[in-house]
């Protein structure tokens, strides 16, 4: 068990300081996935389905993440203030109303997709929330909310930044955001329209931690606000039609992210271009 040990770290070393360094950033979560599916699997010998084995190897997975991201910072980069860099290291009264502004904000999208819907007569008013789908949203809004955003918006934007700039770290983040949500078993067209919408998200939600003053929280009210919302929407506070048009709910069923239809991408340009010009991004960027 040791001698397994000592070369998992070894590999996981190799892996830090490996180069090119953007090979070593591609292969590092699946790297750790790999290794919290195995932890998960040795942990667990009892008989467990393979969606059980999944959700503990995300949660060891992420647990490690957070471990190592100090080490990856210290031996690639030489920086040592690792959870100010990602935009966590504390949550004062600012980071608090950076948070709300944020679930705010994605209550006032989520609003500007929805009343469409209902005056397409495409949804009804259901207003049945159980105890159990509250909880399940509010575990959606600050779990993926804050694991998602530390992962894209926290360690990969900083990592890129280190790599290639701020332009173009804005740029890859919100194109490995959006491919890694991406189910490739969809017809064409409608993979396109919701990789579109994820790619203006990932943009939307670099811009708004840069507005944020490099604090994370705002981006976790937002990200998590509009998973935790559209949960609920699609959970009980409303019943959309099947046949509810697809370019405001987006492609494929009505569970699908609305930020890939063509309402949920015009507005995200919009809004990508609003902040592009409060933030005067291009006069800072080289």
């Amino acid at each position: 068990m040791r001698n397994n040990f000592k070369k998992i770290k070894k590999i996981y070393l190799k892996i830090l300081i490996f180069k090119p360094k953007i090979l070593s950033t591609i292969l590092f979560i699946p790297f750790l996935y790999l290794l919290g599916w195995i932890l998960a699997k040795a942990i667990f010998l009892i008989d467990l389905n393979n969606q059980n084995i999944s959700l503990i190897g995300t949660i060891i997975t992420f647990s490690i993440f957070l471990i190592s991201l100090p080490k990856w910072f210290e031996l690639r980069w030489g920086l040592v203030n690792t959870w100010e860099l990602v935009g966590i290291n504390k949550i004062h009264k600012r980071e608090i109303i950076y948070f709300i502004k944020g679930l705010l904000f994605s209550i006032a999208l989520m609003l500007i997709i929805l009343v469409p819907i209902l005056k397409n007569n495409s949804a009804n008013w259901l207003g049945n929330i159980s105890s159990d789908i509250l909880i399940n949203a509010i575990v959606l809004m600050m779990g993926v909310g804050f694991a998602e955003e530390l992962i894209f918006r926290g360690w990969l934007f900083e990592e890129l930044k280190n790599q290639f700039g701020l332009k173009k770290a804005l740029i890859f983040q919100g194109l490995i955001f959006s491919l890694v949500h991406i189910g490739f078993n969809m017809p064409f067209i409608e993979m396109t329209s919701i990789l579109i919408g994820l790619f203006l998200l990932g943009i939307l939600l670099a811009l708004f931690r840069l507005k944020s003053n490099n604090s994370l929280w705002g981006c976790v009210g937002l990200h998590g606000g509009l998973v935790g919302g559209w949960f609920l929407i699609n959970n009980g506070l409303f019943q959309i039609s099947k046949d509810a048009p697809s370019w405001l709910v987006g492609p494929g069923n009505v569970n699908t992210n609305p930020l890939g239809g063509i309402v949920g991408i015009i507005l995200l340009i919009s809004l990508c271009f609003f902040y592009l010009v409060r933030l005067r991004i291009f006069l800072i960027i080289k």
